[in-house]
Order: structure tokens, then sequence, then C-alpha cells
């Protein structure tokens, strides 16, 4: 498997990055509460250039590319904490069953959240008026009317997605789709999302620490900031080759793809919220506060991190897991 990347994937990383920076910049979450999920005109931004169908065939009206451009646009979404709706309206794009729904899916006209098991209820993570989710599952995925569901309102502390309660047993199902592409998908655009979130990190203290002087050097010349920051490059860089491997290994269809995308989702679960605490903490005082990044940036790693797989359920996996040679 080739595991650099080519021109045409480097100019989909610039591409995504100066879109993504003028329609979802990390700054939108400071102004307004109301700047949570995927608004009206950034959807119909990411409508017109394809976005909501990476890699959906083309002949089903998708942009036909592979799991790797998928987790190079999803890096970028994580950089700057893009809401799950993103990867929400992907999913549901690949599981709707009929045309007319994925024309309307893939130009924005209509719009989904995201279904994740919480005991016997279903927390949904996204607009609070999206008329559908989507919920993968461990055999594919299923999207489900929303448009007669009563809910219960919870605070997220997540400023970049809205969440809300709702118990399945009055939800209609309108699609089931027995794809496990779906799900891996799923975990390679998360995982992505949390690389993302780990790189920005450590961007960010890297930044910080060239010029904040104390006792008239900058702090970046001390070796208790500098130790952290390696160790923050390390674990990112784990994350970043284990993710490339495993996208690599779900395009060439290995059997044991699976394993691979189980071992980049914990790697980066580890490496964005790790990133983000060590980052709070080696800015000192202005690190905590409200009104700095760093806070955005850990709080969407623990959401995400607990999305299509936590820490006890992948290792558990890894553990009966079997790789190739």
């Amino acid at each position: 498997m080739l595991l650099t990347l080519n021109g045409d994937e480097t100019g989909i990383i610039e591409a995504a990055s100066a879109f993504l920076e003028g329609v979802i910049p990390l700054a939108r979450l400071h102004r307004t509460a109301a700047a949570a999920d995927l608004g009206d005109d950034t959807r119909r931004h990411m409508a017109e250039l394809g976005w909501f169908g990476i890699t959906l065939p083309a002949e089903l009206g998708g942009s036909g590319l592979s799991s790797v451009e998928h987790v190079l646009f999803f890096r970028e979404v994580g950089r700057r904490c893009g809401p799950l709706d993103i990867l929400a309206q992907n999913l549901a794009a690949m599981v709707a069953s009929d045309a007319a729904s994925r024309n309307a899916l893939l130009e924005g006209r209509t719009f989904v959240a995201l279904a994740v098991p919480d005991s016997e209820d279903l927390r949904i993570l996204g607009r609070p008026d999206a008329p559908l989710a989507v919920q993968v599952t461990a055999d594919g995925a299923r999207l489900i009317d929303l448009s007669r569901a009563t809910f219960e309102q919870r605070p997220s502390l997540d400023p970049a997605v809205s969440m809300r309660m709702l118990r399945p047993a009055v939800l209609r199902v309108t699609t089931v789709c027995v794809d496990r592409d779906v799900g891996r998908l799923a975990r390679l655009g998360a995982a992505a999302m949390l690389l993302g979130l780990a790189e920005a990190a450590l961007d960010l203290i890297v930044e910080y620490a060239k010029v904040r002087q104390t006792f008239g050097r900058p702090i970046g010349a001390y070796q208790a900031v500098r130790h952290p920051c390696a160790d923050m490059a390390l674990r990112a860089e784990a994350a970043r080759c284990q993710l490339w491997f495993a996208a690599a290994a779900m395009k060439g269809r290995r059997r044991d793809v699976d394993a691979h995308i189980d071992a980049a989702k914990h790697l980066a679960n580890e490496a964005a919220v790790m990133n983000a605490d060590v980052d709070i903490q080696l800015h000192g005082g202005i690190g905590v506060t409200d009104e700095h990044d760093a806070h955005l940036l850990l709080k969407h790693a623990l959401l995400l991190s607990r999305v299509f797989g936590s820490k006890r359920a992948l290792l558990a996996n890894l553990l009966e897991a079997l790789v190739e040679d």
C-alpha cells in the first residue's frame, strides 16, 4: 500500500482547509451560542462543493473518492471543531435507499443529526430541528424519522454540538442499510476529526511557546514546556500514521481493515484528549479562560472520543482481532 500523499490528495487538504476556515472558523464558537451545529448557508455551500458525498459513487451523485480522501477532509473539519452534522450528512447519503432521498441529502435540502445509543434511550447530536437522524450499528446503519418524536433537551458540554434525548420506542425507522462500510467510514471520520484536534492543540501551544516569555526567555526554551510538546507531537504522529494505514487498508480492501480502523480510533481518542488537556495546562492561567480556544478543543475531543468507539469497546475488539502479515 502507498501511504504517501499524492498531488491530488494534497490539493484536497488545501481546498478543504481554505473553504472550512471561511465557513466554520474556530472563532465562531466564541461569538454566539447559535454557532453550534451546521447552519443553512454553510450546509448549502458544502453541498455545492460535493462534500456530502465524498465516498459515494459518481453514478449515485457522489464524488466517487476513497476512504483516504474521506479522512483528509474530516481531519480539516476536526481542526476547527466542526459540527457532527457534517459526518452525519455523509453517512446518511450512503444509507438513503432511493434517488430522491439521496439527492436531497447531497444537495443539503434535507439535513440529519447523529443518533447515539445511551442505555435504552438515544442521544441526538446535531441540529435541534433535524427531521432525520442516522444511527450507525454493528452491521450497517439506519435512518430514523424524527418529525413526530418528542425530545428532552439537554445541555451540551461541547458548544459546537447541540444535544437532546428521546426514547426509541416512539421512532419510525425509514431505511436500514447493511453495508459495513458505513460503520467503517463513521469510525474513520471520527478518528480523522480527533487527529485534527490533536494537531490543532499542538500548533496552538507551539505558537504560544514562541512568544510567551518568563524571566526574559520564551517558555519554549524550558524543558518543562518542550518535553510535553514533544510528547504531544509523538501522540499526534502515532495517530496520524495509524489513520493513514487504516484508510489505505479500507481502500485496498484488506481483510483486517476493522482492526486497523479500531486501532486508529483508539490512538486518535488518546491523542486528541491528552493533547488538548496538556495544551490547557501549558498555556497557564489564560488556558482555563473561556475566551481562549484551548477549552473548545478539549470539549470537542471528549465528545468525539465517545462516538463510534470508546476506549473499553475498542480495546475489547482489538484483543480478539486477527491482523494480516
